[in-house]
Protein backbone atom coordinates (compact mmCIF):
# COMPACT_ATOMS: atom_id res chain seq x y z
CA UNK A 1 0.00 0.00 0.00
CA UNK A 2 2.98 2.29 0.55
CA UNK A 3 3.82 2.24 -3.17
CA UNK A 4 0.46 3.89 -3.81
CA UNK A 5 0.90 6.63 -1.24
CA UNK A 6 1.36 9.18 -4.05
CA UNK A 7 -2.21 8.54 -5.20
CA UNK A 8 -1.22 6.62 -8.31
CA UNK A 9 1.11 9.16 -9.89
CA UNK A 10 4.08 6.80 -10.21
CA UNK A 11 2.46 3.37 -9.94
CA UNK A 12 -0.85 2.58 -11.63
CA UNK A 13 -1.50 -0.40 -9.40
CA UNK A 14 -0.96 -0.43 -5.63
CA UNK A 15 1.42 -3.07 -4.37
CA UNK A 16 -0.95 -4.74 -1.95
CA UNK A 17 -1.48 -8.38 -1.19
CA UNK A 18 -3.81 -10.72 0.54
CA UNK A 19 -2.70 -13.57 2.76
CA UNK A 20 -2.87 -15.98 -0.18
CA UNK A 21 -0.04 -14.14 -1.94
CA UNK A 22 2.04 -14.02 1.24
CA UNK A 23 1.43 -17.73 1.74
CA UNK A 24 2.54 -18.58 -1.82
CA UNK A 25 5.62 -16.36 -1.79
CA UNK A 26 6.98 -17.02 1.69
CA UNK A 27 6.95 -19.39 4.62
CA UNK A 28 5.51 -16.87 7.09
CA UNK A 29 2.15 -18.65 7.20
CA UNK A 30 3.51 -22.04 8.21
CA UNK A 31 3.32 -21.46 11.94
CA UNK A 32 0.89 -18.57 11.99
CA UNK A 33 -2.18 -18.65 14.22
CA UNK A 34 -4.32 -17.12 11.46
CA UNK A 35 -5.83 -19.04 8.55
CA UNK A 36 -4.63 -17.53 5.28
CA UNK A 37 -7.70 -18.91 3.48
CA UNK A 38 -10.29 -17.15 5.63
CA UNK A 39 -11.49 -13.63 4.80
CA UNK A 40 -13.48 -12.88 7.94
CA UNK A 41 -14.27 -14.30 11.34
CA UNK A 42 -12.36 -16.16 14.00
CA UNK A 43 -8.74 -16.77 12.98
CA UNK A 44 -9.17 -15.05 9.60
CA UNK A 45 -5.89 -13.53 8.50
CA UNK A 46 -5.86 -9.76 9.07
CA UNK A 47 -4.11 -9.30 5.71
CA UNK A 48 -7.26 -10.54 3.94
CA UNK A 49 -9.58 -8.21 5.79
CA UNK A 50 -7.29 -5.22 5.28
CA UNK A 51 -6.73 -6.10 1.61
CA UNK A 52 -10.42 -6.24 0.71
CA UNK A 53 -11.17 -3.20 2.83
CA UNK A 54 -8.45 -1.22 1.02
CA UNK A 55 -9.89 -2.19 -2.35
CA UNK A 56 -13.42 -1.24 -1.29
CA UNK A 57 -12.26 2.06 0.18
CA UNK A 58 -10.28 3.08 -2.92
CA UNK A 59 -12.67 1.78 -5.57
CA UNK A 60 -13.30 5.23 -7.03
CA UNK A 61 -9.59 5.63 -7.75
CA UNK A 62 -8.71 2.02 -8.64
CA UNK A 63 -11.94 0.59 -10.03
CA UNK A 64 -11.23 1.60 -13.62
CA UNK A 65 -7.69 0.23 -13.64
CA UNK A 66 -7.49 -2.66 -16.09
CA UNK A 67 -5.04 -4.50 -13.86
CA UNK A 68 -7.51 -4.39 -10.94
CA UNK A 69 -10.56 -5.64 -12.86
CA UNK A 70 -10.38 -9.25 -11.66
CA UNK A 71 -10.03 -8.26 -8.03
CA UNK A 72 -12.99 -5.89 -8.21
CA UNK A 73 -15.11 -8.56 -9.88
CA UNK A 74 -14.28 -10.85 -6.93
CA UNK A 75 -15.24 -8.08 -4.51
CA UNK A 76 -18.53 -7.59 -6.37
CA UNK A 77 -19.34 -11.30 -6.07
CA UNK A 78 -19.15 -11.14 -2.26
CA UNK A 79 -22.44 -10.79 -0.46
CA UNK A 80 -23.36 -7.46 1.11
CA UNK A 81 -23.11 -9.18 4.49
CA UNK A 82 -19.54 -10.34 3.83
CA UNK A 83 -18.46 -6.90 2.59
CA UNK A 84 -19.99 -5.30 5.69
CA UNK A 85 -18.21 -7.82 7.93
CA UNK A 86 -14.92 -7.06 6.18
CA UNK A 87 -15.40 -3.32 6.75
CA UNK A 88 -16.30 -3.85 10.39
CA UNK A 89 -13.41 -6.21 11.13
CA UNK A 90 -10.95 -3.94 9.27
CA UNK A 91 -12.11 -0.95 11.31
CA UNK A 92 -11.50 -2.95 14.48
CA UNK A 93 -7.98 -3.93 13.39
CA UNK A 94 -7.14 -0.37 12.38
CA UNK A 95 -8.46 0.98 15.68
CA UNK A 96 -6.32 -1.53 17.58
CA UNK A 97 -3.26 -0.46 15.57
CA UNK A 98 -3.83 3.20 16.34
CA UNK A 99 -3.88 2.43 20.06
CA UNK A 100 -0.43 0.78 20.05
Amino acid sequence: MSQFADGGIVASKPYISSANYIHRMSDYCKTCYYDHKKRIGERACPFNVLYWNFLAKHRKMLGNQERMRIMYSMLDKMSDREREAIGSQAAQYLQELSSL
